[in-house]
């Protein structure tokens, strides 16, 4: 059973990971896909929720700071 956090994290993130997937759909940005798609496998994958926070704001901010 996933705690509070995780939970909360999971759908935050997974949320933040489809609409990246979906942009760089859209847009015919790889990178802002992959950066997606890796949000949306860590909360499947990651089940300790520091974890979970640190590598979503990590992947998070990558994804926002990335230009082409």
């Amino acid at each position: 059973m996933p705690t509070e956090a995780t939970f909360l994290g999971g759908l935050i993130f997974g949320a933040i990971g489809l609409g990246a997937l979906l942009f760089g759909k859209t847009t015919g940005s790889v990178i802002k896909m992959i950066l997606g798609a890796a949000l949306l496998a860590c909360t499947y994958l990651i089940t300790e929720g520091w974890l979970l926070w640190t590598s979503g704001a990590v992947l998070t901010l990558l994804l926002m700071r990335w230009k082409e």
